[in-house]
């Protein structure tokens, strides 16, 4: 019997491999564990605020690393296919970023089945929108990012209709997603959507790569060297169509991480990657950069 080709090429089972990374990594909890312990020791000397609420249901709170009164925001949301892990997980990768001057708030949000994808990316806009309000009431450099699905819910922040939530314009300066899904449809073809539950319209719906518009930003895109051949799709893919779309883009690829080993490059002061990412937020600073 022939195999049928679902999504670029590639077979149910195929995507299963390309997608589903636990099998994949087992070291992936020794990798979380070292974050959890680093971050734990950061919260106990960084000036923070912990499980600040920003809305009604349970998981909606973050935690906010200050860096001062009126300093630039980087917000970061977790990754975990929707379905797993926590912000404290990962305040780990705040430290270089406090120490140029920037704070870092780390939202929850309701975690999927008790959520829908929709309800869930809603969510994410609400975070924004009172870091916005409430951290930058003035204005000032906001950028966004995220890491595997947490970059998908960033960039889907950046796409919102901020008029209709009552700005001007949208606050956010730019995005820097890292080993992001863009496109949602292969995960329907996963054992993953045994728990988020998409339908075909959903995915379209939450997927960036349907959504790019111009002036939403400029974006720094990364991906480990050592992910899987769709991880670095879904990069390669969305950098295409966002410029497409009229938007800057940069690609950076992490020589020898994987998907659970590029935060620690990510958050590492010291990493080529870390001094990327300071640099795409210097740039940041300035709006002119807003309109790509």
């Amino acid at each position: 019997m022939e195999v049928q080709a679902i999504y670029e090429g590639y077979d149910e089972t195929d995507l299963e491999q390309q997608y589903n990374l636990r099998p994949r990594h087992p070291e992936r909890d020794l990798v979380y564990a070292r974050y959890a312990a680093a971050s734990s020791e950061l919260r106990a000397e960084a000036n923070g605020r912990y499980d600040v609420r920003y809305g009604t249901a349970e998981r909606q709170v973050m935690d906010i690393l200050s860096a001062g009164a009126g300093a630039p925001v980087l917000v970061f949301f977790h990754g975990g296919y929707w379905r797993a892990l926590d912000k404290s997980i990962f305040s780990c990768i705040a430290a270089p970023y406090l120490r140029a001057g920037w704070t870092v708030a780390l939202p929850n949000y309701t975690l999927a089945p008790a959520a829908p994808i929709d309800e869930i990316v809603e969510e994410a806009r609400q975070a924004v929108a009172w870091v916005a309000n409430e951290l930058l009431p003035d204005g000032g450099p906001l950028v966004l990012s995220g890491h595997s699905a947490g970059a998908q819910l960033a960039v889907m922040a950046m796409l919102a209709d901020w008029r209709a939530r009552g700005f001007a314009r949208s606050p956010i300066m730019g995005g820097i997603p890292v080993s992001g899904l863009f496109d949602l449809e292969p995960i329907c073809h996963t054992s993953i959507n045994n728990l988020v539950r998409l339908q075909p319209a959903d995915a379209i719906r939450n997927s960036p790569a349907h959504l790019a518009v111009p002036g939403a930003g400029p974006l720094l895109l990364m991906v480990g060297s050592g992910e899987t051949e769709e991880f670095h799709g879904q990069t390669e893919r969305f950098a295409e169509i966002w410029r497409a779309s009229g938007n800057s883009t940069q690609t950076v690829i992490a020589d020898g991480h994987t998907h659970f080993s590029i935060l620690g490059a990510f958050g590492e002061a010291n990493d080529p990657l870390c001094a990327r990412v300071l640099e795409f937020l210097m740039d940041c600073t300035d709006d002119r950069v807003r309109h790509g």
